[in-house]
């Protein structure tokens, strides 16, 4: 039992290591299920007899997969939510490609991409982008500055505005249920290949990104002044965006 413990001791620091390196790395993958979790459960109080829920369907549509994170469907309409769990600060709007975080990062604006989930339902279920509500759903507690005529929702606003909804519109939600559900691929390897690639086009994209100013989008490049170098806009005297190199 003393050698054991010894034992412990002498590599404690290697087991903490190895502990850190492994929550860095499985991190945004917890974060992001936890996030799913939370919406999941919320969508689970609302009536059962008129929302249908769906979560984690992954599709195919015109040469391309698409994973959505939560769809609720009612004869009120079909609601297609995208979960986000951001930390710090958000702005933005519903035009940009990219949104910006802690006014120092670029990421990718959700909405653009799950007008692509809508419009792959679209396409499958053959009905009119009208009868589709896209909501993104954020629930973290991040500071939000978003601009958008979409809905940006936080937890405790998603079920009241999907109970919003009162106007009849669809009335076989019954046969589209099914009908996803029985689209959904379930195939393990399929999933892995498509979060494999999704991964590669962030990082493109992120990489693209890099040299680009948070606040304007133009170039930045080294600039001199009475203490020294920093990295800053081209866009000065009207973005005067900089960071440290």
């Amino acid at each position: 039992m003393e050698l054991l413990i010894n034992y412990f001791i002498k590599n404690i620091l290697w087991i903490f290591v190895i502990i850190i390196i492994l929550g860095k790395f499985f991190y945004p993958k917890i974060i992001g299920k936890a996030g799913e979790y939370w919406v999941k459960k919320e969508l689970k109080k609302l009536p059962k007899d008129n929302y249908k829920i769906l979560n984690d369907v992954m599709l195919y549509s015109n040469g391309l997969y698409h994973q959505i994170d939560h769809i609720v469907i009612s004869k009120y309409g079909i609601f297609v939510i995208e979960t986000k769990k951001y930390n710090g600060y958000i702005s933005g709007n519903e035009y940009d490609k990219k949104w910006i975080q802690n006014n120092k990062y670029y990421i990718n604006n959700p909405i653009h991409q799950n007008y692509g989930h809508v419009k792959c339902l679209e396409e499958i279920l053959n009905l009119s982008i009208d009868k589709f509500i896209p909501i993104i759903c954020i629930p973290s507690p991040v500071k939000l500055r978003i601009t958008s005529k979409n809905y940006v929702l936080r937890l405790y606003e998603l079920n009241n505005t999907i109970l919003s909804y009162k106007n009849i519109v669809i009335e076989n939600q019954d046969h589209i249920y099914n009908k996803l559900n029985s689209l959904n691929i379930m195939d393990k390897k399929k999933r892995k290949e498509h979060i494999k690639n999704t991964k590669e086009i962030i990082k493109n994209n992120n990489q693209d990104s890099i040299n680009k100013c948070p606040k304007c989008g133009s170039k930045l490049v080294y600039r001199k002044s009475k203490y020294g170098v920093f990295i800053g806009c081209s866009n000065y005297p009207k973005c005067k965006y900089k960071k440290n190199k």
